[in-house]
């Protein structure tokens, strides 16, 4: 079958998306069949990403995903929510986020608290990337609340240190202290690999110790985050190290009469 040129395949793709979603519509209101008309919606999805309509994917995602709640398909809807939000990372962080979140919601209501918890951390992600780091927190507090239901310990801990490190991101270092609180009495996180690190770094921040919390960074449990945390973590802003005179800036300065104590500069951090 010869190729079609680009503009009259992104106009066959647009006519086949116009007739799924019009089959979807008539299949919901008139067939009553939320499921099948979901499946239509998913396939338009897919049909305009390939011509680069994410905005409409985006869109057709949602609605999709309502209406196999709707429906009672929640696992169903979960899933399928989290595989067109991963679609979504690259051209729209933001709608991924979205979508990851919805996804979350749906994974909730069948009890799946770790995968909702998941998925809420790539809500975070996403945001982070978008720079909505307001927003990254919302979602960060959702996943701890979601992440103290699941057996996993594991899953808490992880949920704990991101939020953390977003609120030191936005700056706002007593929620970021409220964060740790709230959960370093569950013997699970206090005895995990990230409790020592985090208490080291809000410390730092707390006696304005620059030097301490750029060593506390270097911890591979901040290093080793994913990309999007690990560079927010990177870009917490701590005070500036003293500068220690050399010998002969030593001298030079004895020989002026300097006996003043040097000031500490701070680059106006959250520190």
């Amino acid at each position: 079958m010869p190729k079609l040129p680009p503009f009259r395949a992104a106009r066959e793709f647009k006519r086949s998306q116009q007739m799924l979603v019009k089959t979807a519509d008539i299949t919901a209101n008139h067939l009553k069949n939320l499921f099948h008309a979901a499946k239509h919606l998913e396939t338009a999805a897919l049909l305009a990403k390939e011509v680069k309509n994410y905005e409409e994917a985006a869109e057709w995602l949602a609605k999709a995903g309502r209406m196999l709640r709707e429906n009672g398909n929640p696992d169903s809807a979960s899933l399928m929510l989290e595989k067109g939000a991963k679609m979504l990372e690259e051209p729209l962080p933001e709608a991924s986020a979205r979508l990851y979140s919805d996804s979350a919601e749906a994974a909730d209501i069948e009890d799946k608290v770790g995968q909702a918890a998941q998925c809420l951390g790539h809500a975070c992600r996403m945001l982070i990337r978008a720079g909505k780091l307001d927003a990254a927190a919302d979602v960060a507090r959702r996943r701890v609340g979601q992440a103290g239901r699941d057996s996993n310990p594991d899953t808490l801990s992880k949920a704990v240190l991101a939020l953390v490190v977003v609120e030191l991101g936005r700056g706002d270092l007593v929620a970021a202290r409220k964060a740790f609180n709230d959960s370093v009495h569950v013997s699970s996180f206090q005895t995990g690999d990230d409790c020592g690190p985090l208490q080291t770094l809000l410390e730092a921040c707390e006696q304005m110790d620059g030097d301490r919390g750029r060593q506390a960074l270097q911890n591979p449990v901040f290093r080793y985050m994913d990309n999007e945390f690990a560079k927010l973590a990177r870009s917490i802003r701590l005070p500036e190290a003293r500068q220690k005179p050399s010998a002969a800036g030593g001298a030079a300065a004895e020989a002026a009469g300097a006996g003043a104590e040097d000031a500490e500069e701070f680059d106006g951090g959250l520190c």
